[in-house]
C-alpha cells in the first residue's frame, strides 16, 4: 500500500498508538521531542514490555536533536551506523519504508511517500534491520553534538527548509491537559532511573514491583536517611550528573537503604497489602459496590491523603464529593480506554480535595507494574539523581 500526506501521518500514528511489542526505527535525522511526540504519540512510553530500538547516524549532528536522543536513551536503545540513509519504521508487524525522517518538517511540510505492509516474524526486513543493528555502535547516554555543543532545540531537517509551507497537520501528542501534560515525559525519566537502580541486581524488596521498590527507596532518601539528601531539592535545581555518576550515587545510598530495611523485616508487607486492597476494591467488576467504608479503606492506602489529614476529611465529606461521583470518576481513571492524562485531568477537575499527587498515586497502586508513584518526595529524589523534573 502506498501512503502519503495525511493518510501517512494518520496511519503511522495509529500504529504507534497500538504498539505492544516493538518499535524499531532507522532514520538519519531526528527532530525535536515535541514534534516527535506528535508523530509517535505517547502511549508507547508507559509500556514497559515494548522493545524500542532507534538506529541513526550521529555524525549528522546538525540534524539530530539531542533532547530527543536523550529521551529515547531513557526508554530504550539508540545506536549509530555511519552512512545510514534509509528511513524504516517497524511497529509490531507493520512496516513503513518511506522517504520521511523522524521530524515534524518531514511529516508536515514535505512531499514524502511510503510503502506500507505487514509482516511475519521471519520477514527479510527484520533480518536487514538486525544486520545493521549488529554492525552499529551504542550511542553514549550523555551524547551531545560535536559540531555545536549547544545545539538549538529546533526541529532540524536536512536541506533547504526556507519558505516551506505547512501541508498537513501533525496529530497532537496527547489530549490537551493543563495539569498532567508532563506525565508521560516523567515516566520516561522514572524508567531510565529504574534501569540505573537495577544495574545493582540485588532486589531489596522482591515482594514488591520494581516501581514500588523504587518509590520506597526515594521515600527513604526524603524522610528516613540520616542526611535526607533529597529533601533540600524541594527548592534546589536538579544536579547535573552523568549516568556513571548516578550509578555511583545509587550504590552508595542503596547500601544504606539495605541496612535500614534489615531492621524492618515486615516493611514491604504493608505496600503489598495496599496494592491488593486497592485492586480488590476498585476492580472493574466491583467498583460499583464501593461504599463509604470501603472508600475510606482505599483512601487510607494513599500516602498523600495520610500526609494531609484536612484534605482527607474534605474529600470524604459528602457535601464536597458524592459517593456516586467518586465511583464514576475512579472507574474512568482506572478502566476507561482514553489517554491516561485525559482521565487524570477529568478526576482533577471533578473531585474536590483529591489532588494531582493522589490521582497519580492511586493509578500506581492499582497498576503497580505500569505506572510509578510520582509525588513531591519521589520527584525530589529524581532531582537529587540529576533529572530535570518539577516538584509539586
Amino acid at each position: 500500500m502506498i501512503l502519503y500526506g495525511t493518510n501517512l501521518i494518520k496511519k503511522i500514528r495509529t500504529e504507534f498508538d497500538n504498539a505492544t511489542n516493538r518499535i524499531w526505527i532507522a532514520v538519519p535525522f531526528i527532530g525535536e521531542w515535541t514534534a516527535v511526540k506528535k508523530i509517535m504519540g505517547t502511549k508507547w512510553i508507559s509500556d514497559n514490555n515494548l522493545n524500542l530500538k532507534i538506529l541513526t547516524d550521529i555524525r549528522n549532528d546538525d540534524f539530530i536533536n539531542p533532547e530527543t536522543i536523550k529521551q529515547f536513551l531513557h526508554k530504550g536503545e539508540v545506536k549509530t551506523l555511519p552512512g545510514l540513509h534509509a528511513k524504516i519504521y517497524i511497529i509490531d508487524n507493520s512496516v513503513f519504508i518511506t522517504s520521511a525522517n523522524l521530524t515534524g518538517t518531514a511529516f508536515s511540510k514535505r512531499y514524502e511517500i511510503c510503502e506500507y505492509f505487514t509482516i511475519t516474524d521471519k520477514h527479510d526486513i527484520l533480518n536487514v534491520f538486525n544486520e545493521w543493528w549488529n554492525e552499529s555502535k551504542n550511542v553514549d547516554s550523555d551524547w551531545q553534538p560535536t559540531k555545536n555543543k549547544n545545539a538549538r532545540q529546533s526541529d532540524n531537517d536536512a536541506g533547504n527548509t526556507v519558505g516551506l509551507k505547512k501541508l498537513w497537520n501533525l496529530p497532537e501528542s496527547s489530549i490537551a491537559v493543563r495539569n498532567f501534560k508532563d506525565y508521560q515525559d516523567n515516566i520516561v525519566l522514572y524508567n531510565h532511573f529504574l534501569k540505573i537502580y537495577n544495574k545493582d541486581t540485588d532486589r531489596l524488596l522482591p515482594k514488591l514491583t520494581k516501581y514500588h521498590e523504587l518509590d520506597a527507596f526515594l521515600n527513604y532518601l526524603f524522610h528516613e536517611d540520616e542526611d535526607k539528601p533529597s529533601h533540600e531539592y524541594l527548592e534546589k535545581q536538579f544536579r547535573k550528573l552523568t549516568d556513571n555518576q548516578r550509578l555511583l550515587e545509587v550504590k552508595k545510598y542503596k547500601s544504606k537503604f539495605k541496612k535500614w530495611i534489615k531492621s524492618r523485616p515486615t516493611f514491604e508487607d504493608y505496600r503489598k497489602d495496599r496494592i491488593l486492597s486497592v485492586q480488590n476494591r476498585l476492580d472493574n467488576k466491583k467498583i460499583a459496590q464501593l461504599n463509604d467504608k470501603s472508600l475510606i479503606e482505599v483512601v487510607d492506602t494513599l500516602h498523600t491523603m495520610n500526609s494531609h489529614a484536612l484534605n482527607r476529611f474534605r474529600f470524604l465529606n459528602p457535601k464536597n464529593n458524592k459517593l456516586e461521583t467518586i465511583k464514576d470518576l475512579f472507574n474512568i481513571l482506572l478502566h476507561d480506554s482514553s489517554p491516561i492524562e485525559e482521565r487524570m485531568e477529568k478526576c482533577n477537575e471533578n473531585l474536590k480535595f483529591f489532588g494531582k499527587s493522589s490521582i497519580r498515586e492511586l493509578v500506581s497502586w492499582y497498576y503497580p507494574d505500569k505506572y510509578p508513584i510520582m509525588n513531591r518526595n519521589s520527584n525530589c529524589g529524581l532531582k537529587f539523581f540529576g533529572y530535570d523534573i518539577d516538584t509539586y
